[in-house]
């Protein structure tokens, strides 16, 4: 599970997310509502709000493998998680809203793994 150690994303249930980037964007909607947009392609939604985070240690990998409740079909599927930390200062609105100026952002501070 994905957890939010400070910032405004402190004290939400923690997220199952399939990654756990290094950077990670999170939104809370206009109705209090915490996410993360962890995938490649995701993209905000208009009323929220986004705040960038950092991963502190590795990520956990997991696979969960279960049966559907309604069919009885097996399912499995991957999952990473780790723990975020609040980053000050924060990136502008307008680059953590753009996937390739996020992208961009994320990379002149991630040199050979560490962040600057």
């Amino acid at each position: 599970m994905t957890k939010f150690l400070d910032g405004p994303c402190c004290g939400f249930k923690p997220l199952t997310l399939t990654r756990a980037p290094f950077f990670l964007r999170a939104v809370i909607s206009e109705k209090n509502v915490l996410d993360a947009l962890d995938s490649l392609d995701d993209e905000w939604r208009p009323g929220e709000r986004l705040y960038a985070y950092r991963r502190v240690g590795d990520p956990v990998l997991a696979f969960v493998d279960k049966r559907d409740a309604k069919t009885g079909k097996r399912i499995g599927f991957r999952m990473e998680s780790g723990h975020y930390r609040f980053i000050e200062p924060q990136p502008a609105q307008e680059i953590m809203r753009d996937n390739n100026w996020w992208q961009q952002w994320c990379e002149e501070r991630n040199v050979g793994g560490k962040a600057k």
